[in-house]
């Protein structure tokens, strides 16, 4: 497939961010910079990520459940991170989607998917994005 195929030795694998640490010693995030793909590039097979889809379904009242108890094991670590969270074809993407959000001022954030009812000021707040003027 071509979403799994090591762009340096062109072999085809189901997990490619195992083998490009472990075959060359290059994490998942810089192998997407070099080559300039977007950071939502999936690094696994179709068939593994429909076994992991599958595995969520089953077990999702778990996984939810830990979330809303704000178990330890599940939280996010407070403060700002200094990694850039977004690639430019997200952002590129997002820019794109802004036009349909000057009509609907709520719905679902393009950049980080969540639903928000001042759609516009999580994304200038959010992302240091404005809404084009008509």
């Amino acid at each position: 497939m071509k979403n799994t195929t090591c762009r340096y030795c062109n072999k085809d694998f189901d997990h490619l961010g195992s083998h490009l640490w472990h075959g060359h010693k290059v994490k998942a995030r810089d192998y997407k910079t070099e080559f300039g793909l977007d950071y939502n590039f999936p690094l696994i097979s179709d068939k593994v990520k429909k076994k992991k889809q599958l595995r969520f379904e089953e077990r999702r009242e778990y996984y939810l459940k830990n979330l809303k108890d704000g178990s330890k094991k599940w939280q996010f670590k407070k403060g700002k991170s200094n990694r850039q969270r977004f690639s430019e074809q997200s952002m590129d993407r997002a820019r794109t989607n802004l036009n349909w959000i000057n009509e609907n001022k709520s719905g679902t954030c393009p950049v980080c998917k969540m639903e928000f009812e001042h759609l516009t000021s999580h994304l200038y707040n959010a992302h240091g994005l404005q809404h084009a003027k008509k």
